[in-house]
């Protein structure tokens, strides 16, 4: 299913499942794991905004804050 159809569908959740998944796909190309080795995390920070973070599931340790800039271009791949 492309974009435009889960946009014309009003299908939510899938397209919200989808641009996860791409930001998985790249976490994992950028850290050279695999995709179940790490997870993505919402935050709501105290001045209410929402920051994307990869964590490490096998180092239990948060790797990194995805900046919104380059969130949006690994959305739009």
């Amino acid at each position: 299913m492309n974009l435009i159809d889960l946009i014309t569908r009003r299908d939510y959740i899938s397209l919200v499942k989808e641009f996860i998944e791409k930001v998985f796909v790249h976490e994992a190309r950028l850290y050279r794991c695999e995709k179940q080795e790490l997870s993505i995390i919402l935050h709501r920070d105290n001045t209410g905004d929402i920051q994307i973070l990869t964590y490490s599931n096998t180092e239990n340790k948060t790797l990194r804050v995805i900046p919104d800039k380059e969130a949006q271009e690994i959305l739009m791949k």
